[in-house]
């Protein structure tokens, strides 16, 4: 099962973007006088003498002239500050490109502004799906990767499909993309695989208590079971009543249910209308009628979910994001109380096997380089570097934290003891913190699967499941309409009616309340202008498919 682990996690305020657990220890040292770890300097060196020999050098080190770009970035959670003084990765960006990052922080309707008063900064980050990309792509507000990556920049790292996915219209690449997961790199040549957040989680100490095993609760009749054990035997942790299910994810359980999202014409199949979508909705209402999840589900926020998992008051979870966190501070507390990967339930009443979506393939962020940037040819060359398999390192496990071994990325001991002890001012020392020009598949290549601690282990498994099957979602994920289009109204208030019709349908009094309601919502929902969107969001998935010239998205059509 490929993971995006989006290993960069969005921490507040200055820290974000990275899930990161090493860097050595320096005492008193400023981060001109960290060396880098003893096998990257051999590394680098063995490159430099090739370079030297074929007469070759990097492009950012081409021109290393003391330059300073405009960064504004759409995210005004966003805390970067450029650092070189006091951040090693900062430093060692300066010097091996001689450019200092000027970051500007906002929100999309900033950068809106910035836009329409024709004062861009010299690059911009911002949502890849958000309708400002096309804009200015359109407007002539950008200028094009590709031909800037051939003038100054070849040895740009960027998958050909990135490329090709992103290509506008006029047959020119402007969006550098984060996150994004390509064919060429999610394959066992290169080490890179897909993920999903579509998962289920269980305390292994509890199951023992019931008598269950983890194989018990692949099927949909073992998951209820085991559900209904935990409030029958009135299960209780640190003096609480166990809750036996917590996150309520109807897209999810339908998938592991079989639902099919394209039929054999080759047309997109709205998962809500399916009707393993109905077998969702009706397993949630039989939980909740029995009282294996409660009302607190559908109104209860995500700090409010958290507590609870952390406090060891749950014993089944869905969705990775539900424990991501929470499960680390349970086991912190008590190491006997694991929340672990349980796997998925294999199919539902259909028999039919199921594909789970992957976590946005087509990538996070776009960043773009924008018409009147001063240094454009720098700038490139500084993508060049960011894109390059020892910067995704350095992002991910810090600069010089870490040893190459076998292949594999090892984090330093005193690294880890330095990130445990104040993982903040380890992070704010040695992350760069600019993952918005990322491959995630780079770390996957290089991730260390022989880790000690148990969660850790547990994810790693969790991402690499092979019983999990899943489809790339591309095709799928990129196909709403144009914000600011009627289409766009009618959809977000098609939206905003399922998202407070759904917990009224799980909650309904019985199983055949909850169908008739079910009926009534897709007839309101029809009433909305669905239709029309529908038309629209197919005609958009085929042309998705022609972009990547398959006839078939949906992996058991697929010759």
């Amino acid at each position: 099962m490929k993971r995006k682990r989006i290993s960069s996690i969005l921490l507040a305020g200055a820290v974000c973007v990275s899930l990161l657990s090493g860097c050595g220890s320096r005492g008193e040292e400023t981060a001109a006088d960290v060396p880098q770890s003893e096998a990257l300097q051999s590394e680098a060196a063995e490159e430099s003498r090739k370079e030297e020999a074929a007469g070759e050098t990097p492009s950012w080190k081409k021109d290393t002239s003391p330059v300073t770009i405009d960064w504004f970035v759409a995210y005004d959670w966003y805390g970067k500050v450029f650092d070189p003084v006091n951040n090693i990765a900062d430093k060692k960006l300066q010097t091996e490109t001689g450019i200092t990052v000027n970051i500007i922080t906002g929100d999309a309707d900033k950068l809106n502004a910035l836009i329409v008063s024709g004062e861009l900064p010299d690059v911009v980050t911002f949502d890849a799906v958000a309708s400002q990309r096309l804009q200015m792509e359109n407007a002539g507000l950008v200028l094009d990767l590709e031909d800037l990556a051939e003038n100054y920049a070849p040895d740009l790292n960027v998958p050909q499909s990135q490329k090709d996915w992103y290509r506008n219209e006029d047959g020119k690449w402007y969006s550098l993309v984060s996150f994004y997961y390509g064919p060429e790199r999610c394959s066992d040549e290169f080490g890179g695989f897909l993920v999903t957040h579509n998962s289920n989680f269980v305390r292994t100490d509890l199951l023992e208590q019931i008598g269950m095993t983890m194989d018990d609760l692949h099927t949909k009749d073992g998951f209820y079971q085991a559900l209904k054990k935990v409030k029958d035997q009135k299960l209780q942790y640190d003096g609480m009543d166990v809750i036996p299910l917590t996150g309520v994810y109807p897209v999810n359980m339908a998938q592991q249910f079989g639902a099919q999202q394209e039929d054999e014409q080759g047309n997109l199949l709205d998962i809500k209308l399916q009707p393993e979508y109905l077998e969702a909705l009706k397993f949630y209402n039989k939980l909740y009628t029995e009282g294996l999840i409660t009302t607190d589900e559908f109104t209860q926020d995500q700090t409010q979910r958290d507590q609870k998992v952390a406090s060891g008051q749950v014993f089944m979870a869905q969705g990775w994001m539900t424990v991501k966190q929470p499960r680390s501070a349970l086991y912190s507390s008590d190491p006997n109380a694991k929340m672990l990967y349980c796997g998925t339930i294999k199919t539902g009443d259909s028999g039919k096997q199921h594909y789970l979506s992957s976590i946005n393939a087509a990538g996070w962020t776009t960043t773009m380089i924008t018409a009147g940037a001063e240094h454009p040819d720098r700038i490139i060359s500084l993508f060049a570097y960011l894109t390059q398999e020892e910067a995704a390192l350095d992002e991910e496990y810090g600069s010089g934290c870490y040893d190459i071994v076998d292949g594999k990325a090892i984090r330093k001991e005193e690294a880890v003891k330095e990130y445990e002890e104040d993982y903040n001012a380890a992070y704010n020392k040695y992350n760069m913190n600019l993952s918005f020009a990322m491959d995630y598949t780079i770390i996957q290549k290089y991730e260390n699967l022989n880790v000690e601690n148990e969660l850790e282990k547990d994810r790693i498994n969790m991402e690499r499941d092979k019983d999990a099957s899943l489809y790339d979602d591309k095709c799928f994920s990129d196909i709403n309409p144009m914000a600011g289009t009627d289409l766009a109204a009618i959809k977000a208030a098609i939206d905003e009616y399922w998202k407070s019709a759904e917990p009224q349908i799980i909650m309904a009094s019985d199983e055949a309340e909850c169908e008739k309601l079910y009926n009534q919502a897709v007839e309101q929902m029809y009433s909305m202008g669905y239709e029309e969107l529908y038309e629209s969001q197919n005609e958009k998935f085929h042309k998705n498919k022609e972009k990547l010239g398959i006839e078939f998205a949906w992996p058991s059509l697929q010759k």
